[in-house]
């Protein structure tokens, strides 16, 4: 799920982390590209033809608007949000899927960026007849896209969830913390632009252009136990978190209408029960939808998030 691109984002951005069992990126490695799926239970989900041949897996339960879509991690797939999707469901139709070249989706040959993603995801939208408006609920990378797709599409957004993601120019400011004297292989993960057929700057360099929400509803989860550091010494360790976590202050910022909350007790992968918070991700993707039926604001921060496991800042 999360675990292998948080791997990437202390060789990538410290944050696309995306894991199964913990393994390191593959920088150099070309395109991933499955020739068949993955066989599918009966119940659990279905194909959607995209056109051109292709289709993608999709998972959808729950009835109501807005929509709520949920993105997964660099790598991750529907069942990263085994924890999450259940419970928002009682509330409005949530639906998860699998990008391409993840879980049951096969990627096409060839490179394919943000935009290709996002393309894929409105015909998905569109041929399983889930309409708009959408609230977008991304982690890690998949906050990357969920702001990509509210710039691109802002009539069809209705709020978003933004869970320890990468901020503006993320990787260029990590990159200038860096020493050239400190783990170079880590230097060259950061300048690293493609990976496993996906353009990973091209998607960030769109959503870095995203500088205003408005008054879209916006709700933000950092990860309280920061584990994207693994054995830094302690003065870049110190750095990187003050970056990171300022990145997290300015993605709130980006919304007249936001809350903020670190999740104490969670590292990166907070949609997970066993290392994560999801009770938290609930919470607030339903306080963005209330507040996108309502046209109203967000309730304040200490009021959604209650205990001493959370802490609201802002």
């Amino acid at each position: 799920m999360a675990r292998r691109f948080v791997a990437v984002l202390v060789l990538l951005a410290l944050v696309f982390a995306m894991g199964c069992g913990g393994q390191g990126p593959k920088a150099n490695r070309g395109p991933t590209v499955k020739t068949r799926p993955a066989p599918v239970a009966e119940g659990s989900g279905r194909f959607v033809a995209i056109g051109d041949g292709r289709s993608l897996y999709m998972k959808c339960v729950g009835s109501g608007s807005p929509t709520v879509v949920l993105e997964a991690g660099f790598g991750a797939d529907t069942l990263s949000w085994q924890d999450v999707q259940p419970e928002v469901g009682r509330g409005t139709r949530t639906c998860a899927y699998d990008r391409a070249g993840t879980g049951n989706s096969v990627a096409p040959p060839g490179v394919r960026d943000a935009r290709d993603e996002i393309a894929d995801l409105r015909r998905l939208l569109a041929r399983a007849g889930v309409e708009p408006p959408y609230v977008l609920v991304g982690h890690s990378y998949g906050a990357v896209l969920a702001r990509v797709f509210a710039h691109l599409y802002p009539s069809e957004t209705a709020g978003l969830v933004l869970i320890d993601t990468l901020g503006r120019d993320g990787r260029r400011r990590q990159l200038a913390i860096w020493p050239r004297s400190q783990a170079p292989e880590i230097r060259r993960g950061l300048a690293t632009t493609v990976m496993e057929g996906v353009d990973l700057a091209a998607g960030e360099a769109i959503a870095s252009r995203v500088t205003s929400l408005g008054g879209m509803p916006l709700a933000v989860i950092t990860a309280g136990r920061q584990d994207n550091f693994p054995r830094t010494p302690a003065r870049l360790y110190r750095a990187l978190k003050r970056l990171w976590d300022g990145m997290q202050d300015e993605l709130a910022a980006l919304s007249e209408n936001s809350v903020h909350v670190v999740a104490l007790a969670s590292n990166h992968d907070v949609p997970s029960s066993r290392s994560g918070q999801p009770s938290v991700i609930v919470r607030a993707v339903q306080a963005v939808v209330g507040a996108a039926r309502s046209h109203a604001r967000l309730p304040p921060c200490r009021r959604l998030f209650i205990g001493s496991d959370v802490r609201c800042l802002g």
